[in-house]
């Protein structure tokens, strides 16, 4: 897996700029805020990189970077796994834009992607290392991580195993905790619980029974009142049935066989008679049922008063009554498990805790055969780093609790010449001195990444001279097993690029550009090489850039490098 082309468009101070990468080792370089930087800032922003509308080129509507990665299957299938498909032979493609107004959108492949999507993607094949990675590698935590990453895939698997089992002894420990202090407070909760659900109980509820009952309440209070007017309606119905509705009825049947429509009134007449009588019947019957019962209405009364005490206690319906009981039966159910409850909840933090303990255990005990390893290879690599006599220690001190990561702190110190005792690095190392170690520790840490592609973003901060060639040779030597994008400031690095660009600041008609040129041609190689080495450029500092380049073309073409 390679990167391939790298494409930007208003960027920074850069219009436009196309890159391909060598398989090996790419080198920037340029002068003093040449914006060498802006290269690993685009390749970063294509990433996923948490860019502000800044990042847009004065003037312009938007900025867009693509990159090309010749990929490989494993890549595939994690594109493929996360819906961005990449034909076997076709390239994966990242882009990704983000206009002056601050709107921004990723593609992958041509599909809408996320910048978290992005940035998850480029850390399958990309690693970022730069003067912030020097600032990390002060941090107790990240020399920890990078211990586990030297100690091998054992080690990051118990690591990544013992942070969830860490965070599982705490969410247990929380119910725990709340089960317990759940049932020391819920001793009066629970007997509240059992009389209302009790009570509720009791009572016997049913849907909609208030109603029924008030509707009942008021006719009985009102009995009187009914019999009276049923009387009154029962007198008026058989006086019109007998006297006006009898004689309409007699007078149309004498006539009603002279014509259809006689015949139909006079059968309308007698039905409104007969349907009269009837309605007479039933009122009279309504008015023998019409008595007052003061003991019905006394209980009637009682049952009402008993659903308006629940009702005001428990809810403002008998639909809420009811579901108040269900929640009561609830509680008095949890209370009456909570001690099976708690009894598996410890149960399950015992077994939690031992499992962090054996975890922890075994992660120590790897942790402590990778120290001397890592002291001793690390050693060897500040030897070949112009550092001889420097001396590397990995002190690991056993922390109080076993954490997310283990029960120990790492520390890396450093001793780096003779007669110096051993510091802890944020105390021990220059700036140089510190990007030594950190290429050290890149250099010994190579066959345990996944990831293909390094990018130093000027880790020769600090370094000069005989070191400076050290350094170089470095690189070199993990270009030849990994793809290598570098951003410097030393001849001695970049005598050894297999690819060369240069950034030019240009200022035309009031507005500064950047351009990235790539040095083709041997004679441009020297003079950039010249230029980095003495700022002018003239017949010796050319010769001189050309030994450097002969010297390091020779040494990768026998492979001595690193030797």
């Amino acid at each position: 897996m390679l990167l391939g082309r790298l494409e930007i468009e208003d960027f920074g101070l850069i219009a436009r700029a196309s890159v391909e990468f060598a398989d090996g080792l790419t080198a920037f370089t340029g002068e003093t805020g040449s914006g060498k930087t802006m290269l690993v800032g685009a390749l970063a922003f294509v990433l996923g990189e948490r860019s502000s509308p800044d990042v847009v080129r004065s003037g312009a509507a938007r900025t867009r970077v693509s990159l090309e990665v010749d990929a490989d299957e494993a890549l595939r299938e994690r594109l493929q796994g996360e819906g961005f498909e990449v034909d076997d032979g076709e390239a994966a493609i990242f882009s990704r834009e983000l206009q002056a107004g601050g709107k921004s959108a990723g593609r992958i492949n041509g599909r809408a992607a996320t910048a978290a999507q992005l940035r998850a993607a480029g850390e399958w094949f990309v690693d970022l290392v730069g003067q912030h990675e020097q600032q990390r590698l002060l941090a107790p935590s990240y020399q920890l991580e990078l211990l586990d990453r030297f100690a091998g895939p054992d080690a990051v698997a118990l690591r990544t195993a013992l942070a969830e089992t860490h965070a599982q002894v705490a969410t247990l420990a929380r119910e725990l905790a709340d089960v317990r202090d759940s049932a020391g407070r819920g001793l009066a909760e629970l007997e509240f619980a059992r009389f209302a659900a009790g009570e509720i109980d009791d009572a016997k509820l049913e849907l909609e029974e208030d109603a029924r009952l008030r509707e009942r309440r008021d006719y009985l209070a009102n009995a009187e009142s009914i019999a009276a007017a049923l009387g009154q309606a029962h007198d008026a119905l058989v006086d019109s049935a007998a006297e006006g509705l009898g004689a309409a009825a007699g007078a149309l049947s004498g006539v009603s066989s002279y014509g259809v429509e006689l015949a139909r009134l006079a059968e309308a007449v007698a039905a409104l008679q007969s349907d009269a009588t009837d309605l007479a019947v039933a009122v009279v019957r309504a008015a023998d049922a019409t008595e007052f019962d003061a003991a019905e209405a006394e209980s009637v009364g009682e049952r009402l008063d008993l659903i308006e005490r629940l009702k005001k206690k428990y809810g403002g319906s008998i639909a809420a009554v009811m579901e108040a009981r269900a929640s009561f039966a609830a509680q008095v159910e949890r209370f009456a498990s909570s001690d099976e409850s708690q009894a598996k909840l410890e149960s399950a933090l015992a077994a939690a805790r031992a499992e962090l303990e054996r975890d922890a255990a075994a992660l120590g005990a790897l942790r402590a055969k990778a120290a001397r390893r890592l002291e001793s290879a690390v050693a060897d690599e500040l030897r070949e780093l112009a550092m001889p006599a420097a001396r590397f220690e990995v002190s690991l001190e056993r922390t109080e609790e076993i954490g997310p990561h283990g029960h120990e702190r790492a520390e890396f110190a450093l001793s780096p010449n003779p007669g110096e005792p051993l510091r802890p690095l944020v105390r021990a190392a220059s700036g140089g001195e510190l990007s030594r170690v950190l290429l050290a520790l890149v250099v010994v840490l190579a066959d345990k990444r996944d990831r293909t592609a390094l990018v130093f973003d000027e880790i020769d901060a600090g370094v000069g001279g005989a070191t400076a060639r050290a350094v170089g040779e470095r690189v070199a030597a993990l270009a030849r097993s990994a793809q290598v994008l570098c951003v410097t400031h030393l001849a001695q690095i970049a005598s050894w690029a297999d690819r060369h660009y240069a950034l030019r600041k240009r200022e035309r008609a009031g507005t500064t550009t950047i351009e990235v040129v790539e040095l083709k041609e041997r004679e441009a190689v020297l003079e950039e090489l010249a230029r980095m080495m003495g700022g002018k450029v003239h017949a010796a500092s050319v010769e001189h850039a050309g030994t450097l380049l002969r010297d390091a073309r020779k040494r990768k073409t026998t492979r001595k490098i690193g030797a």
